[in-house]
Formats: C-alpha cells, sequence, structure tokens
C-alpha cells in the first residue's frame, strides 16, 4: 500500500510540475522582458520598463541640448545687435560733432559715455576701445584708459578674440573666471564704429539666455520623476495580479492533477486488495475516458479470478 501511494504522489507531482514549469518559465520570461534589465558592456537588454526609463532620459537631454543650442544662438544674435546698435550710436553722435575733440576729452562726456557703456542681458555691458587696444569706455572707471594688451597673459581666449575683433567684426567665446572660483563661457561681439578708430565690445555670460531651457528640463525631469512614480506603481500592481494569477493557476492544476490521480490511486488500491484475496472490492471510479477503460479491466480481471477461484473451489 505504501508503494502504491508513492507511486501515485509521484504521479501526482509530475503530472504538478509538466503543467506548472512551462507556465513558470512563460511568466519568469514576461517578468524579465517587463522588468529586467542587463548591461554587459557589448551587449545590453532593456525591458519594457528600462526602456522607457531610457527614452524618457534621452527625450530630457535632448530637449536641454536643442533648447540650450536654440537659445544661445538667439543670445548670440542679441549680443551682436546690441554691439551693432552701440556702434551706430556713436558714429550718429560722433557724427553730429562740429569738430570731434581728442578721445581723452570725449571719455568725460557723459552723453557719450552713456551711449557707449550700456547693459546686455543681465550682468553684461559694451566697452569700446580703440585700434590701439586701449580701453576708452567702461563700466569700470578704473579700467578706462588701460591697455588691453596687459590682459592677453591673464586672458589669453579673451585677448585672442578681441585681437581679431581689431581687425573687423568678430564674434567669439572665452571662458570667464567667477570670485567663486567657478567658470562660465561668455560671448562677445566686436563691432567697428565707422568714421573712426573705434570697436565696440558687447559680452555678457551666454548662459544667462538658456536659463529658460534649465528651467523647463528641470520641470521635464519633475514631470518625468512623478509620471515614473506612477509608471512604477502600475507595474508593481501588474507584478501582483501575475502573482496572484500564479497561485490561482497552482491551485488549479493542482486540482486537476488531483482528480486525474485521485481514481488511478483508488484503482491501485482495488487492485492491491484484489492481490490480497479481497475479490468483494469496490471498483468506484466515476470518470470517463482511459481510466474508465482502465477500471473496466479491473472489473473484469475481479470477476475473472473469482469466477476461477469458485470452480477450483467446485472441483474439490
Amino acid at each position: 500500500m505504501a508503494t502504491q501511494n508513492k507511486i501515485t504522489s509521484g504521479l501526482l507531482f509530475r503530472l504538478i510540475a509538466g503543467i506548472f514549469i512551462p507556465i513558470l518559465l512563460a511568466f519568469a520570461f514576461l517578468g524579465c522582458v517587463l522588468f529586467l534589465n542587463i548591461d554587459l558592456g557589448g551587449f545590453q537588454f532593456l525591458s519594457i520598463r528600462g526602456i522607457w526609463s531610457k527614452s524618457m532620459s534621452e527625450l530630457g537631454a535632448a530637449s536641454l541640448k536643442e533648447s540650450t543650442a536654440s537659445l544661445n544662438k538667439l543670445g548670440e544674435q542679441i549680443i551682436q545687435q546690441k554691439a551693432e546698435d552701440v556702434a551706430r550710436e556713436i558714429e550718429i553722435s560722433l557724427g553730429s560733432m562740429k569738430k570731434r575733440p581728442p578721445m581723452e576729452t570725449l571719455r568725460h562726456d557723459g552723453f557719450l559715455k552713456q551711449i557707449a557703456v550700456q547693459k546686455v542681458g543681465v550682468t553684461g555691458y559694451t566697452a569700446v576701445h580703440d585700434a590701439r587696444a586701449i580701453n576708452h569706455f567702461h563700466s569700470n572707471p578704473k579700467l578706462v584708459g588701460s591697455d588691453l594688451h596687459d590682459l592677453s597673459g591673464k586672458l589669453p581666449q579673451f585677448w585672442k578674440l578681441l585681437e581679431k575683433g581689431l581687425g573687423g567684426a568678430t564674434g567669439g567665446y572665452y571662458n570667464w573666471r567667477d570670485p567663486d572660483g567657478s567658470i562660465r563661457p561668455k560671448y562677445m561681439y566686436i563691432a567697428p564704429v565707422k568714421g573712426a578708430d573705434l570697436f565696440v565690445a558687447a559680452t555678457t555670460y551666454i548662459d544667462e539666455f538658456s536659463k529658460p531651457a534649465q528651467v523647463i528640463t528641470a520641470k521635464m525631469g519633475q514631470m518625468q520623476k512623478t509620471y515614473a512614480a506612477q509608471y512604477n506603481r502600475r507595474f508593481g500592481l501588474i507584478l501582483i495580479i501575475l502573482a496572484v494569477v500564479l497561485l490561482i493557476l497552482l491551485a488549479v492544476i493542482y486540482l486537476y492533477s488531483f482528480s486525474v490521480v485521485r481514481p488511478i490511486r483508488h484503482l491501485s488500491e482495488v487492485a492491491d486488495k484484489i492481490s490480497m484475496g479481497d475479490l468483494k472490492a469496490t471498483v468506484d471510479v466515476k470518470t470517463t475516458g482511459e481510466i474508465a477503460v482502465l477500471a473496466q479491466s479491473i472489473e473484469r480481471m475481479q470477476a475473472s479470478v473469482r469466477a476461477a477461484i469458485e470452480r477450483l473451489q467446485k472441483r474439490r
């Protein structure tokens, strides 16, 4: 009896395993597709969740890059326009003078100074120097009259751009170190003043124009975090549903397997009783198919053994 129970228990396990393991593997594959990210250097596998997260990150980076480039370009045009406008205003102002005084005198002309030094962006300004790189108008009075050649060693990028501007209109970038030690790029455009040996340089931090893009990107990042949280909750719900479905499937598979094994176990017990001489054991199997055929065969075997025993008894 113990042997029979062991056999039927093994059959039950094999039935459950044979049905459940493929389903479990299918669910595992689905879980990998949904959640698992693998990065082995040359080989990379991204889940649906990973693809979404990467796409959002790339979208944010691309948006920041494109918007920053566009706003920087706009900033360059604004700085250039400011330099050209100031150069034109100085040209008109000097042209209105019957006799142009020397630059040492013009430096103290309040009206001309107001024209020459104007605000650019948030912190920038315009300044005026001549072809010898002598500064004549500047927002810092201490720099008025200074020789800009002295900056060639301290600010090589600035001087290279300024030197190029002595030959005509030009624009470009140079790095500027702030008092806190941070380095930020500035854009400068140099426009010549027609009819005078003067040049207007307009400069400011270029990131003053791209700050709106950074604000928008920060908002996009916040939105991405909010959507990611909602996305994760949805995926968590999907994971719970998959786990519940898996448990229900396991229960259904067990009940189905048990319904298959139970009549086989019963027939095994009946056959065991018959082998022990109990010819009155009842074959109680209410099913169809191959198991029903097996039950009928055992009943015929039982009847045949009973008839054979009765014949032997009559011969005695």
